[in-house]
């Protein structure tokens, strides 16, 4: 009983002193509590949230198609049509190589072969005949084999001579190097006046390699990432690529391809990362800086697709990953409700059902909320 009294004067007096103290004090003695203060936040729809790098490494631009152009016959170079850097298309012509030799190789074969033809069709009439004579019997059997040899003699000097005229005239149409893929000129190794000799020839001087052709349309990132990273990368795994020659520009790529051995004395794994839309701004052999994403980055702006975002600190997540439940604010008072959950990008989820654009929700600290209490800001 002396107990009550000495609090039931310890409540005047702060009272007395300072209201708000003696108001929480009374409280106390009541055994009431004050709700916890909460944060809020109104709930909007947006578009995805940027994707954030899982990991950053820098990397060299190699093209799928690098084709060294080289020379199939030897001679003299008399003209070229290309300049490094030029953009070529497959079979334009890049040089002439001399061909007076090759030109009249190829005449010497068709004359042969006009010649062999004449004499094939000499050789038929002369089988006929001695094919007459036989069944008349009036030529032995042996001039019918010897007449039946030459024939087929004929035949096959004919067919002898095509071959070597198809020959020439490839000989003679390789005197015109043209380029085997579409791409840019890398580089060019030779000068009108060269002499250049096919299949690198023989000799100091003997060369063979006009120019390298790069494909431009289609360019990857080949990247050597640490043998402790590797297990954050994956197949198809999304990329940004930022070429270091141009930092102001930047690719959407992904990973294609992950090297199933290591490199040993450097303790690394090769990735190579596939640029998906490639221009003119990018080099091969330059150097760019990929980060490999989380998740896919959002689309064009014409193809954003907007939702329902929450941060994961204002959802208690069930087991399955489906539904959560969320605190919301109604008539100051606080209602828990459950929600149907869908993508979730880092800190931020996807909600695709229980919550509409303009409610308002408790930011975090849900454990220490229950159903119904008043909200306090």
């Amino acid at each position: 009983m002396a107990v009550v009294v000495v609090l039931g004067v310890a409540v005047g007096t702060a009272y007395f002193l300072r209201p708000d103290l003696g108001a929480k004090l009374g409280a106390a003695v009541s055994g009431s509590s004050e709700a916890p203060p909460v944060r809020l936040m109104q709930v909007s729809v947006g578009s995805e949230p940027q994707a954030q790098p899982v990991l950053t490494a820098t990397g060299k631009i190699v093209s799928d198609h690098r084709v060294a152009v080289a020379t199939k016959v030897s001679g003299q170079i008399i003209a070229l049509y290309f300049e490094q850097g030029d953009r070529v298309e497959k079979g334009q012509l890049l040089a002439q190589v001399e061909d007076v030799l090759y030109r009249a190789r190829q005449d010497e074969a068709a004359a042969r072969l006009e010649r062999s033809t004449a004499t094939l069709a000499f050789q038929k009439i002369n089988f006929e005949r001695v094919v007459g004579l036989v069944k008349s019997e009036s030529a032995p059997d042996i001039e019918y084999a010897d007449a039946k040899r030459t024939l087929h003699e004929a035949q096959a000097a004919v067919a002898a001579d095509r071959a070597t005229l198809d020959f020439t005239q490839k000989t003679l149409s390789d005197c015109e190097v043209t380029a085997p893929i579409a791409g840019v000129v890398l580089t060019r190794n030779v000068e009108v006046g060269d002499f250049v000799a096919a299949e690198g020839g023989r000799g100091a001087n003997a060369n063979a390699q006009f120019a390298i052709i790069a494909d431009m349309s289609k360019l990857r990132v080949e990247v050597d990432i640490s043998e402790m990273d590797i297990i954050r990368i994956r197949k198809d795994m999304p990329c940004t690529i930022i070429p270091d020659a141009y930092k102001d520009r930047q690719y959407r790529g992904y990973v294609m391809w992950l090297d199933p051995g290591a490199n040993y004395s450097k303790a690394t794994v090769q990735a190579k990362v596939r640029i998906d839309n490639p221009d003119d701004y990018l080099r091969v052999e330059g150097s760019a800086q990929v980060a490999f994403l989380s998740e896919p980055p959002r689309e064009e702006a014409s193809h954003v697709v907007t939702a329902i975002w929450i941060p994961a600190s204002a959802c208690l997540v069930d087991a399955s990953g489906k539904t959560g439940v969320v605190f919301l604010a109604e008539k100051e008072r606080l209602r828990r409700i459950t929600i149907q959950l869908g993508r979730r990008h880092a800190e931020q989820l996807e909600v695709t059902g229980g919550l509409t654009a303009g409610q308002s929700i408790v930011v975090d600290g849900l454990d220490r909320l229950t159903d119904g209490q008043s909200v306090t800001r």
